[in-house]
């Protein structure tokens, strides 16, 4: 019997590109979402059944996970992780789910001081202790992030302005974190994963002047490295249409722990379970040109 597989965050980067592969797949899917839009009705054209529903609504996570068998666990970035890890561990034990791919992020750490890790630790916890079959994976830094924190004054100034300038850490494609969700969801062997924390990487290392670097190769221009105090990199992102206070604080911590290289490190997780290596941050910022130039 082929399995249900509800997709959360469906109309989000990971969520999107998740159905995408399970749809190649041959998969049934359904995808819960917060607001019904056009991004929804465009999941509905190409055949998977939309459920509109909420994390902390206990009854509309009943609703989202009837009949399903897997489900990807993929809370969007704001506060009460742990309360909406809990309602769904409780829902999907009532359904007796036997995988569930959860989100979480590289270098997950008790000692953190970050509110959104502190929140990531606990709910690997709380779906661990539920026994719904919980997958973590554990990714590094996003290259989506770098539309919003590059693009603005790489296009006013041919400048990109970032802090800790002799830190080093790997970032990774989009598609790379939804084809590994996928290959889980329809593993046909699952036990080879349920349990696990999976760190994934890309299969390069960067610096602020490697990425200025490879932004300017995409644009074939010369773009500028500008280091800068974290104070002020984080003012500058208050200012993002995207990132809230919550995630305002994350970045700050999360800036320290880059420091120290925490996300210095290449994984061979994605080309172990998808079969080939991680793509490029190039082939991302090329895919995404547009958005840095005028």
């Amino acid at each position: 019997m082929k399995s249900k597989i509800l997709v959360t965050g469906a109309t989000g980067t990971t969520g999107q590109y998740v159905i995408e592969i399970l749809l190649e797949k041959g998969a049934d899917v359904r995808a819960m979402v917060r607001t019904v839009d056009e991004r929804s009705k465009a999941l509905e054209k190409l055949g998977v059944e939309v459920v509109q529903a909420d994390f902390l609504d206990l009854q509309g996570l009943r609703k989202a996970l009837k009949n399903v068998n897997r489900a990807y666990f993929l809370y969007p970035f704001i506060d009460h992780l742990p309360k909406a890890a809990g309602y769904f561990a409780k829902a999907a034990k009532e359904q007796n789910l036997e995988l569930v791919v959860s989100m979480s992020q590289m270098n997950v750490h008790d000692a953190t001081k970050s509110p959104a890790t502190q929140n990531h630790l606990i709910a690997e916890d709380i779906l661990d202790w539920a026994e719904i079959g919980a997958v973590h994976i554990r990714p590094a830094l996003f290259a989506w992030n770098y539309l919003g924190m590059a693009s603005p004054t790489v296009k006013a100034e041919n400048k990109f302005y970032f802090p800790n300038p002799e830190a080093k850490y790997t970032i990774i494609h989009p598609k790379d974190i939804g084809e590994v969700v996928a290959e889980i969801l329809t593993a046909e062997n699952i036990q080879q994963h349920i349990g696990k924390r999976y760190d994934l990487s890309g299969s390069e290392i960067y610096d602020g002047k490697k990425v200025t670097d490879v932004i300017g190769k995409v644009l074939n221009k010369e773009i500028e490295f500008v280091p800068i105090p974290v104070d002020v990199w984080i003012d500058a992102m208050k200012k993002l249409p995207t990132v809230n206070e919550f995630l305002a604080k994350h970045l700050r911590e999360l800036s320290k722990d880059i420091a120290m290289d925490k996300f210095n490190k290449v994984t061979d997780v994605v080309k172990n379970i998808t079969g080939h290596e991680p793509r490029t941050f190039e082939e991302y910022l090329t895919e995404y040109k547009a958005v840095f130039e005028n």
